[in-house]
Protein backbone atom coordinates (compact mmCIF):
# COMPACT_ATOMS: atom_id res chain seq x y z
CA UNK A 1 0.00 0.00 0.00
CA UNK A 2 2.90 2.34 0.97
CA UNK A 3 4.75 1.82 -2.84
CA UNK A 4 1.29 2.95 -4.34
CA UNK A 5 0.86 5.98 -2.54
CA UNK A 6 4.46 6.87 -3.01
CA UNK A 7 3.64 6.62 -6.93
CA UNK A 8 0.24 7.82 -6.60
CA UNK A 9 2.12 11.10 -5.42
CA UNK A 10 4.88 11.17 -7.78
CA UNK A 11 2.70 10.85 -10.71
CA UNK A 12 0.48 13.76 -9.45
CA UNK A 13 3.70 16.13 -8.80
CA UNK A 14 5.03 14.80 -12.65
CA UNK A 15 1.01 15.82 -14.19
CA UNK A 16 1.81 19.34 -11.91
CA UNK A 17 5.24 19.76 -13.50
CA UNK A 18 3.98 18.95 -17.05
CA UNK A 19 1.24 21.55 -16.76
CA UNK A 20 3.15 24.19 -15.26
CA UNK A 21 5.77 23.95 -18.40
CA UNK A 22 2.76 24.12 -20.55
CA UNK A 23 1.54 27.16 -18.96
CA UNK A 24 4.56 28.86 -18.89
CA UNK A 25 4.87 27.91 -22.94
CA UNK A 26 1.38 29.80 -23.14
CA UNK A 27 2.83 32.34 -21.14
CA UNK A 28 6.05 32.77 -23.48
CA UNK A 29 3.31 33.08 -26.70
CA UNK A 30 1.56 35.70 -25.00
CA UNK A 31 4.50 37.86 -24.17
CA UNK A 32 6.08 37.10 -27.77
CA UNK A 33 2.54 38.53 -28.73
CA UNK A 34 2.88 41.49 -26.66
CA UNK A 35 5.95 42.51 -28.15
CA UNK A 36 4.97 42.32 -31.75
CA UNK A 37 2.22 44.68 -30.85
CA UNK A 38 4.36 47.30 -29.17
CA UNK A 39 6.30 47.11 -32.50
CA UNK A 40 3.37 48.32 -34.42
CA UNK A 41 2.52 50.60 -31.52
CA UNK A 42 -0.63 48.99 -30.12
CA UNK A 43 -0.23 48.98 -26.72
CA UNK A 44 -3.57 48.18 -25.55
CA UNK A 45 -3.74 45.06 -27.54
CA UNK A 46 0.00 44.62 -26.16
CA UNK A 47 -1.36 44.87 -22.33
CA UNK A 48 -4.25 42.71 -22.84
CA UNK A 49 -1.75 40.28 -24.16
CA UNK A 50 0.67 41.23 -21.08
CA UNK A 51 -1.98 40.29 -18.55
CA UNK A 52 -2.55 36.95 -20.26
CA UNK A 53 0.77 36.34 -20.04
CA UNK A 54 1.41 37.00 -15.88
CA UNK A 55 -2.06 35.16 -15.75
CA UNK A 56 -0.37 31.68 -17.14
CA UNK A 57 3.21 31.93 -15.75
CA UNK A 58 4.36 35.00 -13.91
CA UNK A 59 7.65 36.35 -15.08
CA UNK A 60 9.78 39.13 -14.89
CA UNK A 61 9.55 40.06 -18.23
CA UNK A 62 5.75 40.01 -18.39
CA UNK A 63 5.40 42.45 -14.99
CA UNK A 64 8.35 44.76 -16.26
CA UNK A 65 6.43 44.69 -20.06
CA UNK A 66 3.53 45.07 -18.21
CA UNK A 67 4.54 47.72 -15.57
CA UNK A 68 6.36 49.67 -18.49
CA UNK A 69 3.55 50.10 -21.02
CA UNK A 70 0.99 51.23 -18.03
CA UNK A 71 2.98 53.46 -16.92
CA UNK A 72 2.61 55.63 -20.11
CA UNK A 73 -1.28 55.73 -19.44
CA UNK A 74 -2.73 59.18 -18.70
CA UNK A 75 -5.56 57.08 -16.53
CA UNK A 76 -4.73 56.58 -12.21
CA UNK A 77 -6.00 53.50 -12.41
CA UNK A 78 -3.22 52.16 -15.00
CA UNK A 79 -0.63 53.67 -13.37
CA UNK A 80 -2.10 51.99 -10.04
CA UNK A 81 -1.84 48.87 -12.19
CA UNK A 82 1.90 50.03 -13.20
CA UNK A 83 2.88 50.16 -9.58
CA UNK A 84 1.60 46.67 -8.89
CA UNK A 85 3.50 45.52 -11.81
CA UNK A 86 6.55 46.80 -10.94
CA UNK A 87 6.55 45.51 -7.14
CA UNK A 88 6.12 42.25 -9.11
CA UNK A 89 8.73 42.47 -11.77
CA UNK A 90 11.29 43.38 -8.91
CA UNK A 91 10.29 40.35 -6.61
CA UNK A 92 11.07 37.87 -9.84
CA UNK A 93 13.97 40.15 -10.87
CA UNK A 94 17.23 37.44 -11.70
CA UNK A 95 19.93 39.97 -11.35
CA UNK A 96 20.89 43.13 -9.82
CA UNK A 97 20.74 44.73 -13.22
CA UNK A 98 17.48 43.85 -13.98
CA UNK A 99 16.13 44.48 -10.48
CA UNK A 100 17.80 48.45 -10.97
CA UNK A 101 15.39 48.11 -13.96
CA UNK A 102 12.09 47.67 -12.62
CA UNK A 103 13.22 50.08 -9.29
CA UNK A 104 14.26 52.74 -12.24
CA UNK A 105 10.94 52.91 -13.73
CA UNK A 106 9.07 52.91 -10.80
CA UNK A 107 11.08 55.88 -9.49
CA UNK A 108 10.73 57.66 -12.55
CA UNK A 109 6.46 57.25 -12.20
CA UNK A 110 6.57 58.20 -8.73
CA UNK A 111 8.52 61.18 -10.00
CA UNK A 112 6.45 62.24 -12.63
CA UNK A 113 3.62 61.91 -10.33
CA UNK A 114 5.31 64.89 -8.25
CA UNK A 115 6.65 62.27 -5.82
CA UNK A 116 10.23 62.41 -5.47
CA UNK A 117 10.09 61.82 -2.00
CA UNK A 118 9.22 58.14 -2.05
CA UNK A 119 11.03 57.61 -5.84
CA UNK A 120 14.40 58.86 -3.71
CA UNK A 121 15.05 55.42 -1.96
CA UNK A 122 14.08 53.45 -4.91
CA UNK A 123 16.54 55.22 -7.41
CA UNK A 124 19.10 54.81 -4.95
CA UNK A 125 18.65 51.24 -4.44
CA UNK A 126 18.69 51.23 -8.24
CA UNK A 127 21.67 53.28 -8.42
CA UNK A 128 22.95 50.69 -6.12
CA UNK A 129 22.39 47.59 -7.82
CA UNK A 130 23.81 49.11 -11.41
CA UNK A 131 25.88 52.37 -10.65
CA UNK A 132 27.50 52.68 -14.37
CA UNK A 133 23.77 53.48 -16.39
CA UNK A 134 23.60 56.09 -17.14
CA UNK A 135 19.87 56.72 -17.40
CA UNK A 136 19.91 55.68 -13.64
CA UNK A 137 22.32 58.09 -12.45
CA UNK A 138 21.20 60.79 -14.26
CA UNK A 139 17.65 60.58 -12.50
CA UNK A 140 19.00 59.68 -8.83
CA UNK A 141 21.02 63.20 -9.61
CA UNK A 142 17.50 64.95 -10.74
CA UNK A 143 15.79 63.26 -7.62
CA UNK A 144 18.11 63.63 -5.11
CA UNK A 145 18.24 67.61 -6.09
CA UNK A 146 14.18 67.73 -5.49
CA UNK A 147 14.23 66.43 -1.55
CA UNK A 148 16.82 68.16 -0.35
CA UNK A 149 14.97 70.87 -1.03
CA UNK A 150 10.92 69.51 -0.48
CA UNK A 151 7.90 71.74 -1.28
CA UNK A 152 4.79 71.78 0.79
CA UNK A 153 3.13 69.76 -2.38
CA UNK A 154 5.68 67.41 -2.53
CA UNK A 155 5.05 66.27 1.33
CA UNK A 156 1.34 66.76 1.05
CA UNK A 157 1.50 64.80 -2.24
CA UNK A 158 3.15 61.74 -1.13
CA UNK A 159 1.58 61.49 2.08
CA UNK A 160 -2.02 61.68 0.63
CA UNK A 161 -1.86 60.83 -3.04
CA UNK A 162 0.90 58.81 -3.75
CA UNK A 163 1.11 55.63 -5.87
CA UNK A 164 3.57 54.37 -4.02
CA UNK A 165 3.18 50.47 -2.61
CA UNK A 166 5.80 48.62 -0.94
CA UNK A 167 8.27 46.36 -2.23
CA UNK A 168 7.79 42.58 -1.37
CA UNK A 169 11.16 42.04 0.99
CA UNK A 170 10.51 38.89 1.84
CA UNK A 171 11.40 38.13 -2.15
CA UNK A 172 13.44 40.18 -3.18
CA UNK A 173 16.24 40.32 -0.07
CA UNK A 174 15.83 36.46 -0.03
CA UNK A 175 17.69 35.90 -3.16
CA UNK A 176 21.58 36.42 -3.63
CA UNK A 177 20.61 39.94 -6.25
CA UNK A 178 18.32 41.50 -3.56
CA UNK A 179 21.26 41.22 -0.70
CA UNK A 180 23.35 43.69 -2.69
CA UNK A 181 22.64 46.94 -0.59
CA UNK A 182 19.09 46.30 -0.10
CA UNK A 183 16.91 48.92 1.81
CA UNK A 184 14.06 47.95 4.30
CA UNK A 185 10.95 50.10 4.25
CA UNK A 186 9.25 49.56 7.68
CA UNK A 187 6.50 51.53 9.62
CA UNK A 188 4.71 50.97 12.51
CA UNK A 189 1.53 48.55 13.02
CA UNK A 190 -1.09 49.91 10.91
CA UNK A 191 0.87 52.46 9.28
CA UNK A 192 -0.18 54.10 6.07
CA UNK A 193 1.78 56.12 3.19
CA UNK A 194 5.22 57.63 4.63
CA UNK A 195 7.84 59.83 3.59
CA UNK A 196 11.70 60.26 4.09
CA UNK A 197 11.74 64.34 5.18
CA UNK A 198 15.94 65.16 4.32
CA UNK A 199 15.77 66.38 7.83
CA UNK A 200 19.52 65.45 8.71
CA UNK A 201 21.28 65.46 12.09
CA UNK A 202 24.60 65.94 13.44
CA UNK A 203 26.57 63.01 14.74
CA UNK A 204 25.33 61.49 17.78
CA UNK A 205 23.21 64.61 18.06
CA UNK A 206 19.31 65.68 18.41
CA UNK A 207 20.70 69.05 16.28
CA UNK A 208 19.74 69.48 13.21
CA UNK A 209 22.22 70.55 10.26
CA UNK A 210 22.30 73.78 9.29
CA UNK A 211 20.83 72.89 6.12
CA UNK A 212 18.22 71.17 6.59
CA UNK A 213 16.91 72.76 9.34
CA UNK A 214 14.15 74.94 7.37
CA UNK A 215 12.64 71.93 6.22
CA UNK A 216 11.18 71.52 9.46
CA UNK A 217 9.58 74.76 8.82
CA UNK A 218 8.19 73.25 5.78
CA UNK A 219 6.80 69.69 7.44
CA UNK A 220 4.70 71.74 10.00
CA UNK A 221 3.00 73.26 7.44
CA UNK A 222 2.41 70.19 5.17
CA UNK A 223 1.41 68.39 8.47
CA UNK A 224 -0.96 71.22 9.10
CA UNK A 225 -2.69 71.43 5.75
CA UNK A 226 -6.64 71.11 5.63
CA UNK A 227 -6.61 67.91 3.88
CA UNK A 228 -5.21 66.45 7.01
CA UNK A 229 -6.81 68.53 9.51
CA UNK A 230 -7.96 64.81 10.74
CA UNK A 231 -5.26 62.80 10.05
CA UNK A 232 -2.49 61.65 12.43
CA UNK A 233 1.34 60.91 11.66
CA UNK A 234 3.92 58.75 13.37
CA UNK A 235 7.55 60.66 13.10
CA UNK A 236 10.70 58.08 12.78
CA UNK A 237 13.42 58.96 13.90
CA UNK A 238 16.80 57.05 12.39
CA UNK A 239 20.49 57.17 12.82
CA UNK A 240 23.63 55.89 10.63
CA UNK A 241 24.90 52.46 11.84
CA UNK A 242 27.80 53.65 14.05
CA UNK A 243 27.15 53.12 17.62
CA UNK A 244 25.38 49.82 19.02
CA UNK A 245 22.23 49.01 18.65
CA UNK A 246 20.68 49.75 21.79
CA UNK A 247 22.29 52.94 21.33
CA UNK A 248 21.05 54.05 18.34
CA UNK A 249 17.96 53.04 18.86
CA UNK A 250 17.24 55.57 21.61
CA UNK A 251 18.94 58.30 19.72
CA UNK A 252 16.83 57.97 16.86
CA UNK A 253 13.82 58.05 19.04
CA UNK A 254 15.29 61.58 20.93
CA UNK A 255 15.34 63.09 17.68
CA UNK A 256 11.70 61.81 16.12
CA UNK A 257 10.96 63.59 19.59
CA UNK A 258 12.97 66.62 18.87
CA UNK A 259 11.58 67.60 15.84
CA UNK A 260 7.83 66.83 17.23
CA UNK A 261 8.12 69.57 19.55
CA UNK A 262 9.77 71.51 17.22
CA UNK A 263 6.57 71.27 14.85
CA UNK A 264 3.90 71.43 17.62
CA UNK A 265 5.58 74.81 18.52
CA UNK A 266 5.77 75.83 14.96
CA UNK A 267 2.11 74.67 14.31
CA UNK A 268 0.00 74.01 17.95
CA UNK A 269 -2.97 72.76 16.00
CA UNK A 270 -0.63 69.49 15.66
CA UNK A 271 -0.81 68.72 19.03
CA UNK A 272 -1.76 65.31 20.42
CA UNK A 273 -1.99 64.23 16.84
CA UNK A 274 2.24 63.13 16.69
CA UNK A 275 3.78 59.67 17.97
CA UNK A 276 7.44 58.76 17.96
CA UNK A 277 9.37 56.19 17.81
CA UNK A 278 12.55 55.38 17.00
CA UNK A 279 14.34 52.40 14.40
CA UNK A 280 17.98 52.97 14.85
CA UNK A 281 20.45 52.16 11.93
CA UNK A 282 18.47 48.89 10.40
CA UNK A 283 16.56 51.07 7.94
CA UNK A 284 19.48 52.92 5.61
CA UNK A 285 18.13 55.07 2.91
CA UNK A 286 21.81 54.97 1.61
CA UNK A 287 23.71 52.13 1.23
CA UNK A 288 26.71 53.59 1.06
CA UNK A 289 29.91 54.04 3.66
CA UNK A 290 30.80 57.60 3.23
CA UNK A 291 29.61 60.96 4.87
CA UNK A 292 27.35 61.93 2.48
CA UNK A 293 25.45 58.19 2.98
CA UNK A 294 25.77 58.72 6.73
CA UNK A 295 24.37 61.79 6.91
CA UNK A 296 21.83 60.65 4.76
CA UNK A 297 20.92 58.38 7.13
CA UNK A 298 20.63 60.71 9.97
CA UNK A 299 17.23 61.33 8.97
CA UNK A 300 13.08 61.82 10.02
CA UNK A 301 10.51 59.77 8.27
CA UNK A 302 7.01 60.82 8.79
CA UNK A 303 3.98 58.24 8.37
CA UNK A 304 0.43 58.71 7.93
CA UNK A 305 -1.87 56.89 10.45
Amino acid sequence: MRIAADWTLLFTVALGAQSHAEDCVLGQRYLSLAHDRVAEFKNDEAMAFLRQSVDACPSYDAYEQLGELAALSTEREDKEKAVAAFVQADARATSPQTRARSLYHYAALLNQEGDPQNAYPLIKQAHTLDPTNSQITELAGTIESQVQHPTQEHIVRALRYSLFQPLNESNSTSRAVGNQGVFKRQTPSGGGPSVTIPINFDTASVVVDQETRPNIEILARSLADPSMSTREFTFIGHSDARGGDQYNLGLSLQRAQAISQSVITLEPSLKGRIHVEGHGAREPVDTGTDERALRANRRLQVVIK
